[in-house]
């Protein structure tokens, strides 16, 4: 059973998600999707302040190899932003990882302290007000690292018709057949691989490099996708575009937005779009996307 399989794993999986909300000291004009703003801070103050905390999350690892942790910024798209206001971003970090996350404060911290370093082009200065961690039961003050497991709902065998949604907050950028997609979203079958895929890459090398177990996963997925599901998309193309130092230019960041439903027998892998939620899917999760709601 899948139930199994999907347990043991999950269960050894490390998940921290930080709650970090800063005060801006200076106003300032700030981009309107910020995920890349935010990479460009958490780098910059990781750098800073330890050598090895910026290695583990920035350096460059074995081909593959994904990054350790995710983004996901607020959805307030204002540009002009006045002293005293209030930004809050999400940074999700996974298996070994967590082991860092009082240093990813101190850094922060540091560069809350260091006039080198600040928020957005102009590097606003800004103080750190809380840092707390999202958890299935709220937000919980300092950090507080679950496992994977914890946050999943029951595994459901009984075959019944139920609809379900992923609502994109956060712009998807994946790709069906080798093209971006840009308009209508793909299959259920599509949305499982994409998670599955995710899973399997950051436990291989964040949590545990077990093959047999990928692939027993894999197998009774498979067996779970129903025969008869009802599709519907409604989404669009969100375009944003960031300025990469590495390229020196702007440098296309968008994906899908909006919502897609099915309607099937889909109880048994509601598990599995619960981590496609919990871990991002697509590309650049590092500058904030591939964020969805899981809703059903």
């Amino acid at each position: 059973m899948m139930k199994s399989e999907l347990h043991l794993l999950s269960s050894q999986f490390k998940l921290l998600k930080l709650n970090i909300t800063v005060q801006l000291e200076q106003s300032v004009q700030l981009p309107p999707f910020k995920g890349a703003m935010w990479h460009g801070l958490f780098g910059h103050a990781f750098k800073a302040h330890d050598e090895r905390l910026y290695q583990v999350f920035y350096g460059e690892h074995a081909q593959q190899q994904p990054k350790p942790y995710a983004i996901f910024p607020d959805g307030d798209h204002k540009e002009h932003w006045h002293k005293g206001e209030l930004l809050s971003v999400e940074l999700t970090v996974f298996g070994e990882a967590c082991e860092m996350a009082p240093a990813i404060v101190e850094a922060l911290q540091h560069a809350s302290n260091s006039k080198y370093l600040g928020i957005g082009d102009k590097r606003a200065s800004f103080k750190v007000l809380s840092v707390s961690s999202n958890t299935p039961y709220g937000l919980t003050a300092g950090i507080k690292t679950l496992s994977l497991q914890d946050w999943l709902p029951p595994v459901s065998d009984y075959q019944r018709e139920i609809e379900v949604a992923l609502h994109f907050v956060t712009p998807v950028r994946a790709k069906h057949q080798g093209q971006v997609i840009k308009d209508q979203a793909p299959q259920l079958a599509f949305w499982l691989n994409q998670t599955l895929r995710r899973l399997t890459q950051i436990s291989r090398f964040w949590v545990v490099d077990d093959e047999a177990i990928f692939s027993r996963i894999y197998e009774q997925m498979q067996c779970h996708i129903p025969r008869q599901c009802d599709t519907q998309s409604d989404c669009y193309f969100e375009d944003w575009l960031r300025y990469s130092a590495r390229h020196e230019k702007r440098i296309p960041i968008g994906g899908l937005k909006g919502q897609v439903s099915f309607y099937g027998e889909l109880g048994p892998l509601l598990p599995l779009l619960k981590i496609g939620e919990l871990l991002q899917v697509g590309g650049k999760t590092t500058f904030g996307l591939g964020k969805y709601k899981l809703i059903g």
